[in-house]
């Protein structure tokens, strides 16, 4: 029974796994969290996966008013205007041009764009060198390769990990004192490498949730300074 199961699951994620990947090749359009969202091809569909909607879900039960908030990877922009339309500010950030583009529209679309702010940035490297944040968000990309293309910078975060490697070594400088970092990552990719370049920074961690569904678990990991 559980090879059958097994092989069900396999065929499965292809058949999702092959319709998500025509998705990024065209253009869509579609109302997430009651924000209405065009997705520009290229650019990964938070309503395809699970990891966008846990994280949006997790961000919509925090109180975020009058927070500085950073989007890293922001995608289509769903986290960085769901933080904004709860009352933060937000500085929002992709390395995929046409990504920065798409949230630029997103947020215009949805009456935002007075309080998020669009870098184009390989993580922090364009951000204002003086700019903190209360709160660093990221829906990361997980498979530790070398992108193969512009899109495929949202799924790979560099052979060494080298997404993950800027990300804790930028963070320090880049928290108020409050401030902590938000994280999804899934159980298809080793998160041990992760967690020690974090704790080398200086952070620890909790569980904020966690989420087991037909392909894979996702959690939401808080990361704070040691006292």
């Amino acid at each position: 029974m559980n090879a059958l199961a097994s092989r069900v699951r396999r065929v499965a994620y292809r058949v999702w796994h092959h319709y998500v990947r025509a998705t990024l090749e065209r253009p869509d359009a579609c109302t997430l969290f009651d924000l209405n969202l065009v997705i520009a091809p290229g650019v990964l569909h938070p309503r395809h996966f699970a990891s966008s909607r846990l994280m949006a879900r997790h961000l919509m039960t925090l109180d975020l008013r009058d927070e500085i908030v950073a989007d890293i990877g922001t995608g289509s922009g769903l986290l960085g205007l769901l933080a904004a339309r709860a009352g933060a500010m937000v500085t929002a950030t992709d390395v995929n041009p046409a990504a920065i583009e798409c949230a630029r529209a997103n947020a215009r679309h949805n009456g935002l764009g007075d309080r998020i702010h669009l870098i184009a940035s390989d993580v922090f490297e364009m951000v204002p060198a003086d700019r903190r944040f209360d709160l660093v968000v990221t829906n990361p990309p997980f498979y530790p390769r070398t992108p193969k293309s512009a899109t495929d910078h949202a799924f790979a975060a560099g052979v060494d990990n080298g997404f993950f490697t800027k990300l804790a070594r930028g963070l320090p400088g880049r928290l108020t004192r409050k401030g902590a970092l938000l994280m999804i990552h899934s159980s298809d990719a080793d998160f041990a490498p992760i967690l020690e370049m974090l704790g080398r920074e200086g952070f620890v961690q909790r569980v904020a949730t966690e989420n087991r569904g037909l392909f894979e678990t996702l959690t939401i990991r808080e990361f704070r300074a040691k006292a």
